[in-house]
């Protein structure tokens, strides 16, 4: 029987620790044109959150009042948020990122899921610099043709 051959090229993925927990690692490319916008529309999606009125959330996330109600809540926001991170980088990351945390946990002034996004954003921003800058020269190799 043949041996599968390999195709190999740099993809540009990176490995990266989620809070410095070697037992939680993702991996991405960071100047992916692609991710970046997956994580701006998750982030837009998500931006101006809030509760519905008959919802009143504790600072870990959990919810005050009616159980039934609010869990019901809490499963369909968590399951959004589950599909959203997951969306972003087309594979199963999100109990690696959250880690069992509710994305409604308020950490400092924020929900935790803001904050996640925060740091996302905040990690590719150099990538994306160099990003577009290395496109410019490349577009411009190929297009020269055209702008004469």
């Amino acid at each position: 029987m043949k041996s599968m051959k390999n195709l190999s090229f740099d993809d540009g993925y990176e490995s990266f620790t989620v809070n410095d927990d070697p037992n939680r690692v993702i991996r991405f490319n960071p100047a992916d044109p692609e991710i970046i916008n997956r994580v701006l529309e998750v982030r837009n999606m998500f931006q101006s959150y809030q509760p519905p009125d008959n919802i009143e959330l504790n600072p870990d996330g959990t919810t005050k009042g009616d159980l039934e109600t609010s869990g019901a809540y809490i499963a369909e926001f968590t399951k959004a948020m589950r599909e959203a991170f997951n969306g972003i980088f087309l594979s199963d990351v999100y109990d690696t990122i959250f880690a069992g945390q509710s994305p409604l946990c308020i950490v400092g002034q924020k929900y935790l899921f803001e904050g996640v996004l925060d740091g996302l954003l905040k990690l590719m921003k150099p990538a994306v610099e160099a990003y577009g800058k290395k496109n410019e020269q490349k577009l411009g190799k190929y297009l020269k043709d055209v702008a004469k």
